[in-house]
């Protein structure tokens, strides 16, 4: 029920075939110490047990709302999921993911008490070893309270913030009013494509450095072959995140970390099958790469990128499958 004096939280997962660790999942939520939640679980054509499993637990707890429909992908089932939503405020929640305990209410009195549209906040890391480790992000949380949304892009863009949309808290009406939806069809990268899209929207993002979701790094996810498909979809999202940005006056800072990711894919794309879609995107991503970088920009990136767009601009990084050892090599021969 909605009450003035406590907003109500709106969580919104997508889950395909996450039989493994979707109750868990769910239960985090539950589980918080904050109880004005609706618990919006869209099951997107699982084919294992996951349908049956939400089904008993909507039928335990009022607040878990099960939806089902076809398979279309994760963004798909986060826009199904919002269109569903009433509350003053969204969560993402991945299926084999978690909230920690009494995170919502923090998260929910930090956004009320900074009249923030976005609040991004911090999380920790579960390896398939069951160990707990720090996120995946080269620097410290930004030690700030508030900042604009074009503030809070250049943290991700410097490497203290990463790309996960579920590690934002968002005003709802804020969603709707945008009319941002989750691009579909791209298959990696999106969610760097939506928060690059939101952010630029947003007049003050709060941030809450205490660890609030645990991110799961599955053995699944460790191993997972990437296709052409794949690839090339996340050029795509680049290329759009790129025009984004120059149309607004982008910096160094962004030009380092566009070309970053792009290097990124263009390694992903070397284990894929020879053809001559793979041929015409690889000249493609280099052609961005040696456009986008200048000197300056270049000074910006780490070590290994640097070895990487050199080799790249000789045409030497499609037969090197070990950067690291590369760069040893090369690191050798130098005189520092």
């Amino acid at each position: 029920m909605l009450t003035k004096s406590v907003p109500q939280v709106s969580v919104i997962i997508p889950a395909y075939n996450a039989e493994k660790y979707i109750e868990e999942c769910v239960l985090s939520v539950l589980k918080q110490n904050y109880q004005n939640l609706e618990i919006i679980v869209v099951n997107d054509g699982s084919s294992d047990s996951t349908l049956s499993i939400l089904m008993n637990m909507q039928k335990r707890f009022p607040s878990v709302l099960v939806f089902s429909k076809d398979n279309e992908g994760v963004s798909a089932a986060r826009n199904f999921g919002i269109s569903k939503a009433h509350g003053k405020y969204v969560l993402l929640l991945d299926s084999d993911d978690a909230y920690l305990p009494d995170s919502v209410s923090l998260l929910v009195e930090t956004a009320e008490r900074n009249k923030a549209q976005m609040v991004s906040f911090n999380f920790e890391t579960l390896f398939p070893d069951g160990s707990i480790g720090e996120r995946p992000v080269e620097y410290s949380f930004p030690d700030v309270k508030t900042s604009t949304g074009h503030e809070c892009v250049e943290y991700i863009y410097a490497e203290h913030i990463g790309y996960f949309s579920w590690a934002f808290m968002y005003d709802r009406q804020f969603l709707v009013d945008l009319h941002i939806l989750y691009p579909q069809g791209f298959a990696l990268l999106e969610d760097a494509l939506f928060l690059n899209k939101i952010l630029r929207q947003c007049s003050r993002v709060a941030y809450v450095s205490k660890p609030c979701y645990r991110y799961r790094i599955t053995e699944g996810s460790l191993s997972k072959r990437t296709s052409l498909a794949t690839v090339d979809s996340a050029f795509k999202s680049l290329s759009e995140i790129q025009r984004i940005a120059h149309s607004e006056g982008s910096s160094i800072r962004f030009d380092a970390h566009i070309v970053r990711l792009y290097l990124y894919i263009y390694t992903l794309l070397i284990d894929c099958p020879a053809s001559k879609e793979k041929s015409k995107l690889r000249h493609s991503i280099r052609k961005k790469v040696l456009e986008t970088c200048s000197r300056n920009s270049f000074q910006l990136l780490c070590l290994s990128d640097k070895i990487k767009l050199i080799l790249l601009k000789v045409f030497l990084l499609d037969n090197t499958h070990n950067i690291k050892d590369c760069v040893k090599k090369l690191l050798k021969k130098s005189s520092f």
